[in-house]
């Protein structure tokens, strides 16, 4: 089994110091509005940086890896140890019918991990990466997948290979469905690590119907959306990650609030309509 570097962890809590808000709906007045749709066309005058609409009938290798960046996808990866039950494997990363599908199955190939799933990275082997930018719009269109112990994400991590800091657009739980996660991560002067995260409450079962999960990285301000309505603000410049990072989107097993358990269904896919970056906010 392959060892994985510290700098593809995703949400590790040994250590850290978690500032966790709880928001809903009726509390985001004090937040600028904005127009929200779920099917966010490129019709924006904004610089594309990067896009990805999943068409034809297998993934575009020029764009993505399918595993973290400092691992051999053809042995296969994961992360997490303890709370992630997954190994990812390139079969479990599709694209058909317009959509990349991420599937997890019952399927144990490594002691300790039960599961299969599929990820997909552009950091490549970082040397350099396939895709990375620093300041911009990155978003995703996407439906999660419902049952405890799924745990889907969209996020980004440094092409330098350092962790933190990391910036998680969504995360979502299987076994709270209405909640979309997003947080930051960093490490402060003392050599601490930090999380400022903020669990959302969409007012929805986001595991029924597509939604799109967007950041604006600023160098002064991150801003996440929730179908194009502003969500959560970061305005700590200095704890902000100023330096390139690449894209990640993947289909964990496990989580830190619950397993899958004998109602969760497998195999259980998470479907993503595009993933696009612009230069800046496009709407």
């Amino acid at each position: 089994m392959i060892q994985l570097m510290m700098c593809t962890t995703m949400r590790w809590k040994v250590g850290c110091a978690i500032s966790t808000i709880v928001i809903s709906i009726g509390l985001l007045d004090s937040l600028p509005d904005t127009l929200a749709q779920t099917t966010a066309t490129t019709t924006s005058t904004v610089p594309v940086l990067f896009a990805d609409e999943f068409e034809g009938s297998s993934l575009n290798l020029k764009k993505w890896y399918r595993c973290y960046a400092d691992t051999d996808e053809k042995v296969g990866c994961s992360n997490n140890p303890g709370q992630e039950l997954e190994w990812y494997q390139p079969g479990n990363v599709i694209v058909s019918g317009g959509f990349l599908h991420l599937v997890a199955r019952e399927q144990e190939l490594k002691p300790k991990f039960r599961y299969t799933s599929g990820l997909i990275s552009t950091g490549g082997r970082l040397k350099p990466p396939l895709f990375a930018f620093e300041y911009g719009y990155m978003e995703m269109r996407a439906k999660l997948p419902p049952g405890k112990g799924m745990w889907p994400a969209f996020w980004a991590l440094p092409t330098d290979g350092t962790w933190p800091p990391e910036i998680d657009v969504v995360e979502g739980q299987g076994g709270t469905p209405s909640i979309d996660y997003l947080s930051v991560h960093w490490r402060d002067e003392l050599k601490e690590d930090n999380e400022d995260e903020t669990k959302y409450d969409t007012g929805t079962d986001i595991s029924t119907e597509f939604h799109t999960y967007g950041v604006d990285w600023e160098s002064n301000i991150i801003t996440w959306y929730f179908d194009r309505h502003p969500v959560k603000t970061f305005s700590k410049a200095a704890l902000i990650p100023h330096k390139p990072m690449y894209v990640i989107v993947n289909l964990a097993v496990g989580g830190w609030i619950s397993f899958p358990d004998r109602n969760t269904l497998f195999p259980a896919e998470m479907l993503v309509d595009y993933v696009r970056v612009w230069q800046r906010k496009p709407f």
